[in-house]
Order: C-alpha cells, then sequence, then structure tokens
C-alpha cells in the first residue's frame, strides 16, 4: 500500500479538504486552512470507508463505536458513521450503573432512542454488555443477600411486692433499728392501708423498714431495673439528713446525687413534706440520681431483705405500693415445683454412677418449715438421684438453656463423691460438693443454692482447659432435644435433704438469619432479568432491531473493585452464563427477534493473547455442554500497539496472527471491536498524537492493515461478523490514533484502514 510521503508538496485543496471532512455528507463544520495540503489532497481521492468491503460470501460490517448519546444528537458524528460505516457499537454507551435512577430502577430510554435513530437510518446497532461481573450495583447487589438480624424482644413487666392492702390496721413490719412500722390509713385518705414509719414521739433514728422479699418462679435480682415506691415525708421529719438509702441484704446504697450536685434527700425526691410522691422510682442499673447499681454477687438472688428509708436521726413518713419493673432480653424458665402433685407421690431413682447405689427414695411431702407447700423429699439416697422428664419450652431446645437452679434443704450428705447431674442417662460432674455450695446440714432452706451453668460443648475442654466448677458442657448430640431426662444430687452414702423449684433457665439470642444459597441465586437471578430483559426488550424497534449484544463481557477479567459483583458466585460458575443467555432469548422469543449473542472479552498486546483465547474457549464450551445454551460468537476488544522497538513489534504481530488463527478454528462467529491503536516509544511510553510523527502514523496505519488483514485472512468468510473503530477522531492530547482529527479531516489511518479492507 502506498503512504503519505511527509516531504510532498502541493497546493492546498479548500475542495478536497471539504470532501474529506463531509465524506459527501451535509456537513456545516468550519474547516480551518489544512497544515498540509498535499496530505488532505491525497486523503481526499479515496472513496467512503465502507465502499472497500468485499461482501461477497460474509457477513462482515465496518462499525465504530460511537456514545449512544451522540449518536441519538444526529450531528456531524451521525453523518460521519451514516456515510462511512455499516454499523455502530453501543459497548460502554449504558450499563447498570450509569443507566441507574433514584428509585432504583433503571433507565432504557437511551437505549430505545438510539435503537430507533439507528433503523430509521439504516444503520445496524450493535448493543454492548448484558452480564458482567464489572461495571455492577455491587453494594446494591450486596445489600440485599444481607442476613436478617432479628433482637431478641425484651420483656417487660412489674413485680408488686407490697401495698399493705391485705395487712390489717396496727400490721407492723420490723426494722433495722428503732422506731417501729405500722400499717395505717392513709393520711390523705387516697389509698388505702400504707405503712407509717417513725412517730412523733419515737422517730426513726437512721433505722429502715424492713421486708423480706421473695421473687416469682425464675426471676431474679439481676432481672430488674427499677424499684418504685409512694413515700411521703411527715412535715420535715427526716426529709433532709444525709439522703435516702436502699439496702439490700444489708448491703447500704445512697441514691447519688442530682445534677447539681445535692445528695438524692426526701426533700428532691418528694418536693416536699406532706405530700405523696407517687410512682417514684429508683433506677438498678444506672447511679445517676436517683438509683444505685446492684452488684453482680447480688444478682443472682432470688430471695433477700430489702429496706428503705431516710438517713436521719429523726425521721418519720410513709410507704406504699413497693414494686420492681424487670426488663428481661429473651429470658424464660421452664419450672419443676411439686404443687401440683399430689402427697406421697413418688418419683423414680436413677443410679448416680459414681458410687456403689444402695437405696434411697423421692417423695412428695409438705415443706416441714411451712414456706412453700408441697416439696421432693429425698430419704437416704445412696449414690442416686431423683429424675424428672423435663418438658422444655415450646421453640427452646437445650442449647437455648443457659442454666438451671435449685432450693435444697440440706440434713445429710454434703461432702461424698460431689454434685452431679444425669441428662439422658449421661453422668456429668458439678466440681463441687454441697458443702462447696455453701451448705451445712443444719435443716435450713437454700433458695437457688444450687445452680448449674450451661455452656455448649468444646467451650472449655476444646481449649485444653478444665471445665469450671458448678459449670457442664452440653453435649452437642443434645444441643437440639426439646425434652430430656434430668436428674440431680449428691453422689453420697447417705443424701437426705428436701429440694423444690427446679429452675431452668433459657435466654434467646438475637438471630442471624443467612439467607440459603437457593434464595440468592433466585434474588440474583430476578436481578440479571430486571437488567438483562429491560436492556434487550429496549433494543427492539418494528423496522430494525438490536440483534447483536455481548452476553457476557470480560468473563476473563480478574479485577476487584467496588464496581465487581461476581455472578458466578451465587448463580453458580457455569449456570450464571446460561442464565443470562436464557433471558435474553426468552425476552424477545414473541418478537420475532433471533438474536446473536457473543462473549466478550478484552484483548491487549500486554497479554499472552493464545492463552487467554484458550481459556475463553473452554469457557464457551463448558457453558455450551448442555446443548441448551447457544453463544453465536466471539468479540475481541482490541487494544492494539504499534512498538518502534522492532522485536518487540514482531511479537506484536505473531500474537494477532495467534490469536486470528485459533478464533478462526472455533466455528463461531468473530467480531473485532473497539479496535484501538496506539504507538509506543522505544523506553516503552506512549506517544501523545501532538507528538507523532509522520512517520509514526505511517507505521501504525500500516500496522492497523495488517490487524484486518490478518482477520479477513485467517477467519472464514461466513464468520466474519465484522470489525468495529474505536472512535472517529482523535484528541490532541491523546493516545489513540482515529481515521480522523479532531477537525474531522481524514489522517493516515483511514488509509491503513481502507488498505485492510481491500
Amino acid at each position: 500500500m502506498k503512504y503519505i510521503n511527509n516531504k510532498i508538496i502541493a497546493s492546498t485543496l479548500i475542495a478536497a479538504s471539504i470532501m474529506s471532512c463531509t465524506d459527501e455528507y451535509d456537513c456545516q463544520l468550519q474547516v480551518e486552512k489544512p497544515q498540509n495540503a498535499a496530505i488532505n489532497e491525497y486523503l481526499a481521492q479515496f472513496d467512503l470507508l465502507k465502499s472497500y468491503i468485499d461482501r461477497s460470501g460474509t457477513p462482515f460490517q465496518l462499525a465504530v463505536n460511537v456514545p449512544g448519546s451522540e449518536f441519538a444528537k444526529k450531528e456531524i458524528a451521525f453523518s460521519t458513521v451514516f456515510t462511512n460505516f455499516d454499523a455502530v457499537d453501543m459497548n460502554g454507551s449504558y450499563d447498570p450503573l450509569n443507566t441507574l435512577k433514584e428509585d432504583g430502577t433503571y433507565n432504557f430510554g437511551g437505549m430505545q432512542t438510539a435503537a430507533d435513530v439507528a433503523a430509521e437510518a439504516g444503520v445496524t446497532l450493535y448493543g454492548g454488555v448484558l452480564c458482567s461481573n464489572q461495571g455492577q450495583r455491587a453494594a446494591y447487589y450486596n445489600k440485599l443477600i444481607e442476613p436478617i438480624d432479628i433482637p431478641v424482644e425484651v420483656q417487660k413487666g412489674t413485680t408488686k411486692l407490697f401495698n399493705f392492702e391485705n395487712d390489717a390496721i396496727g400490721t407492723t413490719y420490723p426494722m433495722t433499728g428503732n422506731s417501729s412500722a405500722t400499717v395505717e390509713e392513709d393520711p390523705a385518705g387516697e389509698s388505702g392501708h400504707v405503712l407509717h414509719v417513725g412517730t412523733n414521739d419515737v422517730k426513726a433514728a437512721y433505722s429502715y423498714p424492713k421486708f423480706h422479699v421473695v421473687l416469682p418462679a425464675g426471676r431474679k435480682l439481676g432481672d430488674y431495673v427499677r424499684l418504685n415506691i409512694d413515700l411521703r415525708f411527715v412535715a420535715d421529719h427526716g426529709i433532709y439528713g444525709t439522703g435516702l438509702r436502699v439496702f439490700i441484704q444489708g448491703q447500704e446504697f445512697n441514691l447519688g446525687k442530682d445534677e447539681k450536685g445535692n445528695v438524692m434527700n426526701g426533700a428532691t425526691f418528694c418536693g416536699g413534706g406532706d405530700k405523696w410522691k407517687r410512682e417514684g422510682t429508683i433506677n438498678l442499673k444506672d447511679d445517676t440520681a436517683p438509683g444505685l447499681v446492684v452488684p453482680e454477687s447480688l444478682g443472682s438472688l432470688t430471695e433477700f431483705d430489702l429496706a428503705i428509708g431516710s438517713a436521719s436521726g429523726g425521721a418519720q413518713f410513709y410507704l406504699d405500693n413497693i414494686s420492681m419493673d424487670y426488663e428481661v432480653s429473651g429470658k424464660g424458665t421452664t419450672v419443676i415445683n411439686f404443687e401440683g402433685d399430689n402427697l406421697n407421690t413418688v418419683y423414680p431413682m436413677v443410679e448416680s454412677g459414681a458410687g456403689a447405689a444402695g437405696g434411697g427414695a423421692a417423695t412428695v411431702v409438705e415443706d416441714p418449715d411451712g414456706e412453700t407447700g408441697h416439696v421432693l423429699y429425698i430419704d437416704k439416697a445412696v449414690h442416686s438421684f431423683p429424675e424428672f422428664t423435663v418438658k422444655l419450652a415450646d421453640g427452646k431446645t437445650l442449647g437455648d438453656y443457659t442454666g438451671m437452679s435449685m432450693d435444697m434443704r440440706l440434713s445429710n450428705g454434703e461432702y461424698g463423691s460431689g454434685m452431679f447431674v444425669k441428662i439422658n442417662g449421661q453422668l456429668i460432674t458439678l466440681g463441687q460438693n454441697a458443702d462447696k455450695y455453701g451448705f451445712d446440714e443444719d435443716k435450713k432452706w437454700k433458695r437457688g443454692g444450687i445452680f448449674v451453668t450451661f455452656v455448649k460443648e468444646g467451650t472449655y475442654t476444646a481449649l485444653g482447659e478444665a471445665v469450671p466448677a458448678t459449670t457442664i458442657e452440653i453435649p452437642n448430640v443434645m444441643k437440639d432435644l426439646n425434652e430430656i431426662t434430668f436428674a440431680i444430687g449428691s453422689s453420697s452414702g447417705n443424701w437426705t435433704a428436701y429440694i423444690d423449684n427446679l429452675i431452668f433457665t433459657w435466654e434467646a439470642k438475637p438471630q442471624h438469619i443467612e439467607k440459603t444459597p437457593e434464595e440468592k441465586k433466585e434474588i440474583f437471578t430476578k436481578e440479571m432479568e430486571k437488567w438483562i430483559g429491560g436492556m434487550v426488550y429496549a433494543g427492539v424497534n418494528e423496522t430494525k432491531s438490536v440483534k447483536a449484544w455481548n452476553i457476557i463481557g470480560n468473563p476473563l477479567d480478574k479485577t476487584v473493585n467496588d464496581n465487581t459483583f461476581n455472578w458466578g458466585e451465587y448463580l453458580g460458575e457455569v449456570d450464571y452464563a446460561r442464565t443470562a443467555v436464557k433471558i435474553a432469548r426468552d425476552t424477545v422469543k414473541n418478537a420475532n427477534v433471533d438474536l446473536e449473542l457473543f462473549v466478550s472479552n478484552t484483548f491487549g498486546q500486554y497479554d499472552e493473547m493464545g492463552n487467554m483465547a484458550d481459556e475463553l474457549i473452554s469457557l464457551v464450551n463448558a457453558w455450551e455442554e448442555d446443548n441448551v445454551t447457544k453463544i453465536d460468537g466471539y468479540n475481541i476488544l482490541l487494544n492494539a500497539i504499534y512498538s518502534k522497538d522492532v522485536v518487540f513489534q514482531e511479537g506484536n504481530k505473531t500474537m494477532i496472527t495467534n490469536l486470528f488463527d485459533k478464533l478462526g478454528k472455533t466455528g463461531k462467529l468473530i467480531r473485532v471491536s473497539d479496535l484501538s491503536m496506539m504507538v509506543e516509544e522505544l523506553d516503552g511510553n506512549f506517544i501523545a498524537i501532538n507528538k507523532l510523527t509522520e512517520e509514526d502514523r505511517a507505521a501504525a496505519a500500516s500496522y492497523m492493515a495488517f490487524i484486518m488483514q490478518e482477520y479477513r485472512r485467517l477467519i472464514p468468510a461466513d464468520k466474519q461478523y465484522g470489525i468495529s473503530i474505536s472512535g472517529i477522531t482523535e484528541t490532541n492530547t491523546g493516545y489513540k490514533l482515529c481515521p480522523w482529527t479532531s477537525d474531522y479531516n481524514r489522517n493516515e489511518m483511514y488509509e491503513g484502514i481502507v488498505d485492510g479492507l481491500k
């Protein structure tokens, strides 16, 4: 081929330059006087590009990349396309990111407009990529499969302790010191019976009314967040002092200071004397006034002594409606007691296995202390325990339970081999005897005195650690049970005791619900349908529909960034492509449109093109193994580089030849798109357009011709789907050579394309 000699000298021919600009299309562009009239005159002799195509026996079409928005304007880009090219390539114009609307749907209007304009002009339109791991709404997609976290519902309630209504007038309560606490009528006549602390004659001097609190089964002090009282001081008797006080099991707590630093006394709490402070609250989890923090050492109490009053040498006040509010985060209990059993009911005994068993009985009797009604009497058990069938709470399994506690009144057996439990016949030591639990043979009830903590198997043993005393690891084979047999006792030669209130405590945990693989697949199949279906349908036109699409884009690209989303991870490494193909074809099956679907990948001169081609072909073969999925062809986005290093350039040409040779043997349609050309200096740097010499341009144009000629030589004629040029015009500061200058004048690359088409 003949390339321009930069020594040609000729006069400037304005008419020729105009022809090279407009290619005989009505163009209003004002072209500046060319710098080299001879070059423009030479280039003007060439015909329109598409006139050089030999169309015999081939579907070949010459295309060019034009942004959809520019093409739709029908300006100079449109005129150049219309006169020189068969088709327009939309690749890159529309993707899930740049078509996204604020409401989360897609705007397919741009594609519809471009399809209509192309149909009107009789130009073929190539639609672009329909499915790729790159350029995706990754953050949105990942949010669709976020686990559902369901917090534990907080159970709230109030335990009423003392309101004195059922106490006879004159009933007295003990004091911690001097004076008295007597049930009387409310002096205000509002609330019936109240407790009058102190008298006019003998005021309470640092002395407080004392109440014995027994919490409901399953509740412990640590569950409670507030103590509520009605309080009324008589005049100013003890309204100041050193502040209000609460005592729990004899441990004294002040109620803190207010925001001004003042001690929380009766005046601050009640707002003055001789008036009721109704529903006054004292925090039990926060020492901000009025409040205190119940220490962990007291939190497990189910029974305790409570005292309330004013730290004063002369206090007189009224109390009423003492209650506590609990807030329990998803906790509950399963309780075994014996109130529903008839007296003399007998429970079975099982051998402990920790010693030679030899008798014993478990019989329901009256509480010998008259406190709790029916209890279970263990009489002279020899290494044996009473066994119970425990039906756990609905929807709960043993793995949801955190422990159990039991009331015991011990007569004998505080030592022996220690305390044990037996669950479904499996003996588990508690690591200590009854003596270590604080029992002696004093025949006194210790409420909640036996307690066991449940943890999952391996919590300690998997770390090589000993399981702490009073703790057991629940075997994995038992964690999903909702009914168990449970035995507990002191493995002794003479365990004699009364037991009551076996309380098993469960605690719900926040639910972290991961979506199943099947659910994720369904979600992303629908998302794929939204994009592929919408885009393909937008290309349907009654006159000339968009048929060619890159169904899978850059499957060999391993880039990972904020816009990367791996469809194969959720739809299957093979099935994701099959799904994409099916969606595309199903979308237009009723529109009488036969799609031609390509697998597209970018190839650069620095890539191992042959290996990449092999990998791409293997992928397509795998996708088509179901004999249903059909890939019509390969679309190669080719970023060519002309190297001024002779050795490198020969290697470049060899890679091009090998690439087309491999693709030509696939039996599929082959298309080259986004075909670009840059010139590389000897040092490896690219040369900007405004720095290129005429020799550089001529060499690059020659290489472009070589690429196109190798394509036409090695790809069977009936499989030559066409070539798409990367762009129409160059930019002076850019690096890509195009067939027109920024002023729409033909340049050397135009001739290179002409020779490539011949």
